[in-house]
């Protein structure tokens, strides 16, 4: 894919907030010592590197001291950083080069720099960078995965890399973007096991988003879900597990908890979300609820080759397959038994009396919570009655005022939401049903499926159910 300007700026100001002050990691106090060190980096590890050298450059502080050294002397001190009888020879054999024709001091042009023995296209520009201050783009094994991963380069020829990057970015960035590319690679783009997960530029990486195949290994990487959630309980419940941040989008009704969701992106209502907002953050995942979302929007989705993940939440079996569904598409299969063992202790016994109940949601005109919605699941679970459904195949039934009077509840429960009843209602209610307990209740306890459902219950069964 090709990277537009914008694409550029963005994965640059990730970098740059990543890895503001990236320095370059071989200890050296001038020019000589960085490219020796550099030649010794070759198959090693800078860590090592550091260590080898001190002793090195303390018997050998310039390249006329390396000239005159005895081959066997300095594989002794070099054998840790691998390779050493090779590196001993392009050592002694660069400081005779920088003596004979550079009168002793590493010369600051690429055109020289790459005529010393061991020194090649990625160590000239090391020291050209880091020892002279010219912007260079050096290409290492790092440099190479993360631009190839990143789609900044297609090539796994370093050169052509370089001239790739060097296109892309502006000079003045050149030698801060090769270390930041390099520390990044070190620690999150490993070369194996990438960290996906906790990578910033994963949103920007067409390999993190599993646009194609990682380039290094040939198989598709391990990343975390973009997922936009257009249930509001669902988008708690995953808060609740662990997964805020693979939360990229949310509906304007996804309002807990409010901290760890302000700064995620509103994709509009659950009736009616933007598509166009919907694709903007490029979710590998959309989770709809049948009664909460419309057919519409998943079609709409399906259409446009989003995957989606549509629950059902009517009784305590479908709240235990939602749980598993979740737990078992975002990988976090230890939390859905973990709620569903709560959700059985919570409900184990049930309750010892088998109310009667009537739950209303709206009024004018009166709209009722069925045997087939969640809340007259909640009431069931706990071996009460829900009354007034005379049609099963609605979750929420509408009835006249008189059919209500017939009803005879033991219990009327008043929600808060979606319509907001207040304590005069209550009274109203009160005086048409004398014989009835009449109480206004939370409503998002009543109505969060799964983040709430346990607490929904537990609250049922100590205040009307025992």
């Amino acid at each position: 894919m090709a990277r537009t300007a914008e694409d550029l700026r963005k994965i640059q100001t990730q970098l740059n907030k990543l890895y503001p002050e990236a320095i370059c990691m071989l200890e050296h106090r001038n020019a000589y010592e960085l490219t020796v060190a550099t030649i010794l980096s070759a198959q090693c590890t800078d860590a090592r590197v550091n260590i080898t050298t001190p002793p090195l450059f303390k018997k050998y502080p310039t390249p006329n001291a390396l000239a005159s050294a005895k081959t066997k002397d300095v594989e002794k001190l070099i054998k840790p950083t691998g390779f050493y009888k090779n590196k001993s020879k392009f050592l002694i054999a660069m400081a005779q080069r920088v003596v004979r024709y550079h009168q002793g001091k590493i010369p600051g042009l690429a055109q020289d720099l790459i005529q010393l023995p061991g020194v090649g296209k990625k160590t000239a520009n090391v020291v050209l960078s880091n020892a002279f201050g010219i912007p260079a783009m050096a290409v290492d094994t790092h440099v190479g995965r993360l631009a190839r991963r990143l789609g900044l380069s297609f090539s796994k020829n370093p050169d052509r890399v370089e001239k790739d990057l060097c296109s892309l970015f502006s000079k003045k960035t050149w030698t801060l973007l090769h270390h930041q590319l390099i520390t990044h690679g070190r620690t999150t783009c490993k070369a194996q096991s990438p960290l996906c997960n906790d990578c910033l530029l994963q949103p920007l990486c067409p390999t993190g988003l599993r646009e194609k195949k990682d380039p290094h290994t040939g198989r598709w990487v391990k990343t975390p879900e973009r997922v936009v959630s257009l249930v509001p309980s669902v988008t708690e419940l995953l808060c609740q597990w662990g997964l805020a941040s693979s939360l990229v989008g949310r509906t304007n009704y996804c309002i807990h908890p409010a901290k760890v969701l302000e700064k995620i992106p509103k994709v509009g209502g659950t009736k009616n979300p933007r598509l166009k907002d919907i694709l903007a953050v490029k979710p590998t995942l959309v989770i709809l609820e049948r009664t909460e979302n419309t057919l519409k929007i998943a079609q709409e989705l399906e259409a446009v080759r989003i995957p989606i993940l549509v629950l059902d939440v009517t009784d305590w079996k479908s709240w235990i397959k939602a749980y598993q569904l979740i737990g078992q598409r975002l990988h976090r299969e230890s939390k859905s038994k973990q709620s569903i063992v709560e959700l059985k202790r919570s409900i184990r016994g049930q309750g010892a009396k088998p109310l009667k109940v009537l739950i209303l949601v709206w009024k004018s005109p009166w709209i009722l919570a069925g045997s087939q919605s969640y809340c007259g699941g909640l009431v069931q679970a706990l071996g009460g009655r829900i009354l007034g459904n005379t049609n099963k195949s609605k979750s929420y039934p509408q009835r006249a005022p008189k059919d209500l009077e017939r009803l005879n509840p033991d219990l009327i429960l008043l929600p808060t939401e979606p319509y907001p009843f207040n304590e005069r209602e209550r009274q109203e209610l009160e005086k048409s049903f004398p014989k009835s307990k009449v109480d206004i209740i939370n409503g998002e306890l009543l109505t969060w499926y799964l983040s709430r459902t346990s607490m929904a219950l537990r609250y049922l069964k100590r205040n009307y159910f025992t």
